[in-house]
């Protein structure tokens, strides 16, 4: 079995969230423009970090890449042709 370091780093980086997250456990005041919050730092941590891997994966749109990589490309765009449309 074969894993990629990609996989690994991800996991890590899980496993340290996980770990930051689990001892943080006091409550605390957020005030997100004029609301008053008061909530658990493990939420504040949990959401902050759900919220981060939402935008991680927005802005990666892995969806889009294998569109780029499944069109073919055209005779003239190899040739470096500015002419041809990209």
């Amino acid at each position: 079995m074969k894993i990629r370091v990609r996989t690994l780093a991800i996991l890590a980086l899980m496993f340290v969230a996980f770990v930051v997250i689990v001892q943080n456990t006091e409550i605390v005041s957020v005030r997100i423009l004029f609301w008053d919050l008061v909530m658990s730092r493990i939420v504040l941590l949990a959401l902050s970090v759900a919220v981060g891997a939402i935008i991680g994966l927005l802005l990666g749109r892995p969806w889009r890449k294998r569109e780029e990589y499944a069109r073919p490309r055209s005779v003239d765009s190899k040739a470096g042709d500015s002419s041809a449309k990209r």
